[in-house]
């Protein structure tokens, strides 16, 4: 006779392991104010984190058995603002401040403990969003290092500082094909992250609704999400089509079918339901269904810089002290742990990989400019790491390919302000609504008119003035048919709105000089008196002034714009023509609040890293004169094919000189005559007149 076996679900055992760590997280703070050996600091760090665990855990049992309509928006206003205190007014003496927690524990305790804080502490949105396995993993990681300090305290002694470093790798490591796969589904399957339920289905009127993403609800989400309530529904209409459309021209331009795609990831803020739920709507009625997910919280699936559906920066001292924690636990034997996880998990959801046709991307501003505390306590990548970082993350997106060609997607980026840009916001958010509903044929005729000069050019020449010191010459690809080809992209509002710009893959060969910037927003960081010298297009030297250390400003440079690489080529040149953002910047005084969306297209720009058809170049590209544009590759990347060349640095960030600091572009033919395209910060080629309107009305 055979015995039963009861088989146990996946969810089951979560749901168990959930419990048994919970019961065992509410007796800390009874044992900890028992134990008499367990005193200090170290006492109340693990207090401190299971109270906060704890008050994580009531708010899930309450949710069980309630609406978010069961409290007041003052009442979830205070819960929050408690939740998030230690990662914002209260992160100066917080445990997840590496400075603070080494200053306690020293280094080779504090910014294990100050890792594991940050982890505690970011990880509401977790439970809001259902991830149940997230929050499991979390909080047996906590109570395996509270069980080490707690055996050694018995012997007055800290527990080996590597042996617990190797716990954060092991559970890292061995739960990285559920986290990879969790995020995965999130990105793709339409249906699978809580975030577009919540648009489609909340009672947008009530406010209450903004605090089931889990994200900190500030007065930004909440005004914000009220101001789009008062909208009348034309405007919302116009903000959702131009957003639609957008994407939908850049299959058309790029002449990408659409055959077989039925998915569009759409990456927004929180406080814009209303426009994105009429978003959906209309995808929908272009047969596409969008996929929202969640900004990443857990440590294997977070990048740099967010990306995903969410609020503004709870802190951005915060996340920047916090963005190279993989530091902690990288090296070669978990970048190809992690890999294999993207494999599995890219192969579980290939179907909805394949049908997915890029991404479209909603992006906000208005924050005030963030200069960081650059401190010596963070985890930091070493040399090792960051080529590892480089070398995996090329592997990563070669494993994309595999499953979704970049020549076979396409994508669109929109931006809107929120009421940080200042008193005039609605002001503002009509003139930036302008801004991005600008005529295409109008820009694209005057664009034309630039690039067929331009096509004359053997390099361009741009000069800054004072006290912008930029002197740079930009080589360009020679032309063998100038009848049927060009250098340069006539770029309209399709995959980047708003209209527009010109811009081209320069020959790193004979470029060279200094690109100055006096001050620029980049990377979520702002940067001061930057300045990259190139030679043969590559960067050679780079130095900032944001901290008055050199040392300490080339590292900043290095780490957070050149990507931890020693040098980077110059992947773009452009000539940015939308002279009516210029003004409303001018008029607003927001240009240092401006995305690099709208700041790229107000005066030339150069940017550092791949080009702007990297892993696409095999794919024919042509203007809406029919003339294909043949610079979509420079030295570097047409080795592309080469068996272990590193073709590709998976960056790209646009550098901005404005107009006002520019003396002069000028192209050079082949017989050394100068052409002006822009003097004085004016456009003076004849057709490109009319561009100057907006500088003379401001």
């Amino acid at each position: 006779m055979k015995l039963g076996v009861n088989k146990v679900t996946h969810e089951e055992f979560l749901m168990e392991r959930h419990s048994l760590a919970v019961a065992r997280i509410r007796e800390i703070p009874g044992e900890l104010r028992e134990r008499t050996e367990i005193t200090g600091p170290v006492k109340r760090y693990f207090l401190d984190l299971a109270e906060w665990i704890k008050k994580v855990e009531d708010l899930r049992e309450w949710m069980g058995g309630h609406d978010v309509k069961d409290r007041t928006i003052g009442e979830w206003k205070k819960l929050y603002d408690d939740f998030y205190d230690p990662i914002r007014e209260g992160y100066g003496e917080s445990w997840a401040n590496p400075e603070t927690a080494v200053r306690i524990f020293g280094e080779a305790y504090g910014r294990i403990l100050s890792f594991m804080a940050a982890e505690i502490y970011r990880c509401l949105p977790l439970m809001m969003m259902g991830h149940l396995e997230g929050i499991v993993v979390l909080w047996e990681l906590f109570l395996e290092i509270y069980t080490a300090f707690v055996y050694d305290a018995q012997d007055a002694l800290f527990p080996d500082a590597q042996e617990l470093r190797k716990m954060i790798y092991w559970s890292v490591s061995d739960y990285s094909d559920a986290m990879v796969s969790w995020r995965i589904r999130e990105q793709m399957v339409p249906d699978f992250s809580r975030v577009k339920s919540i648009i489609m289905t909340a009672d947008l009127s009530d406010l209450r609704y903004l605090y089931r993403f889990g994200d900190y609800i500030s007065d930004s989400e909440l005004k914000t999400a009220e101001y789009m309530n008062e909208l009348p529904e034309e405007k919302i209409d116009v903000i959702a089509d131009t957003f639609v459309s957008g994407y939908f021209r850049g299959f058309e331009v790029g002449r990408i079918s659409l055959e077989n795609k039925k998915c569009v990831t759409v990456r927004g803020s929180i406080g814009f339901e209303r426009v994105f739920r009429r978003v959906v709507e209309k995808f929908r009625e272009r047969g596409f269904e969008a996929v929202f997910f969640p900004a990443a919280t857990t440590a294997i699936n977070r990048r740099q810089a967010a990306v995903g559906y969410q609020g503004k920066s709870v802190n951005p001292q915060f996340e920047f002290d916090h963005c190279k924690d993989k530091a902690l636990y990288y090296d070669k034997n978990f970048a190809g742990r992690h890999l294999d996880a993207l494999k599995k998990a890219y192969e579980a959801c290939r179907e909805w990989v394949a049908v997915n046709g890029g991404p479209a991307c909603f992006e906000t501003f208005g924050e005030a400019p963030f200069t960081p505390e650059v401190g010596e306590s963070c985890w930091h990548l070493t040399k090792k790491q960051q080529k590892l970082e480089a070398e995996y993350a090329n592997h990563q997106m070669n494993l994309l390919e595999n499953y979704r060609k970049s020549s076979e997607i396409s994508f669109t980026i929109i931006a809107f302000p929120i009421p940080e840009i200042g008193p005039d916001y609605r002001a503002v958010f009509d003139e930036i609504l302008k801004v991005n509903t600008l005529d295409n044929d109008t820009y694209r005729r005057i664009q034309q008119r630039m690039i067929d000069v331009l096509d004359r050019g053997e390099y361009v020449y741009v000069r800054g003035k004072q006290p912008n010191k930029t002197v740079m010459k930009v080589r360009l690809h020679p032309l063998a048919a100038p009848e049927r080809e060009t250098i340069f992209e006539n770029c309209c509002a399709d995959v980047n709105i708003p209209a527009g710009e010109v811009f081209t893959s320069p020959k790193l060969s004979g470029t060279e000089g200094l690109l100055h910037a006096t001050g620029v927003y980049l990377n979520g960081i702002y940067f001061k008196d930057l300045k990259l010298r190139f030679a043969d297009g590559r960067i050679t030297d780079y130095s900032c002034a944001n901290t008055g250390d050199p040392a300490a400003d080339r590292k900043l440079v290095k780490d957070y714009l050149l990507a931890g690489y020693q040098a980077l080529p110059l992947g773009e040149f452009a000539i940015g023509t939308n002279t009516t953002a210029y003004a409303a910047a001018e008029k607003y005084k927001i240009a240092d609040r401006l995305p690099i969306l709208i700041v790229e297209k107000m005066g030339p720009h150069f940017a550092i890293g791949d080009t702007c058809y990297a892993r696409a170049e095999d794919h024919a590209v042509y203007n809406p004169d029919g003339k294909e544009i043949i610079a979509r590759e420079n030295e570097i990347s047409a080795r592309r094919h080469e068996a272990g060349f590193q073709a590709y640095y998976n960056c790209h960030t646009d550098i901005t000189i404005p107009y006002d600091e520019i003396a002069e572009i000028l192209v050079v033919d082949r017989d050394e005559n100068m052409i002006p395209i822009i003097q004085d910060g004016a456009f003076v080629l004849e057709g490109t007149e009319a561009l100057n309107r907006p500088l003379n009305n401001g």
